[in-house]
């Protein structure tokens, strides 16, 4: 990766750390970015969340 390139994304993860509260670490912001692309185009399934399957009854149904 060239110099200009680096420095942008750079630039680029330091801002999504800062959106974050700063509560992220590089490797968490590097990870949840990764994450997040891999899953909008397909390579990860979706994160559900949901109830668990015991806490299911009829009145959950829609």
């Amino acid at each position: 990766m060239n110099v200009v390139h680096t420095e942008k994304i750079e630039a680029a993860l330091k801002a999504f750390i800062a959106d974050h509260s700063g509560a992220l670490t590089r490797e968490q912001a590097i990870a949840a970015i990764l994450e997040n692309w891999f899953t909008s185009h397909g390579y990860l399934p979706p994160q559900q969340e949901g109830r668990r399957p015991e806490d299911l009854d009829a009145s959950n149904d829609d």
